[in-house]
């Protein structure tokens, strides 16, 4: 079974591009600091009326729980997180489960 994790967040208005940028560099950098990570993929939203106003979406790919629950506490993850946890003002993770 494969583990989406799917992360939906938007940016505080005063966030600068330099530091968007930096936020999606540190996201695309995760893979190479954590072998749990299958694939990630991100982007900036495509306009939808029904997108909530999220500005950026990551898919996280795992092989099971497991490796999400091994990704979860990882010194990379965590470094992320303080470092972009300031930037962000709204944010939604969803985890979906799938045969392949």
């Amino acid at each position: 079974m494969t583990i989406h994790h799917i992360i939906l967040f938007t940016f505080k208005p005063e966030v600068t591009l330099e530091q968007k940028q930096s936020v999606r560099d540190r996201i695309s950098a995760l893979q190479s600091q954590i072998p749990a990570i299958q694939s990630i993929v991100t982007g900036e939203t495509v306009f939808n009326p029904l997108g909530h106003g999220y500005d950026e979406g990551v898919i996280f790919l795992f092989e099971n729980i497991a490796k999400l629950n091994e990704y979860q506490p990882h010194e990379a993850h965590l470094d992320y997180q303080a470092f972009a946890r300031p930037l962000i003002e709204g944010i939604l993770i969803f985890d979906i489960e799938t045969a392949a």
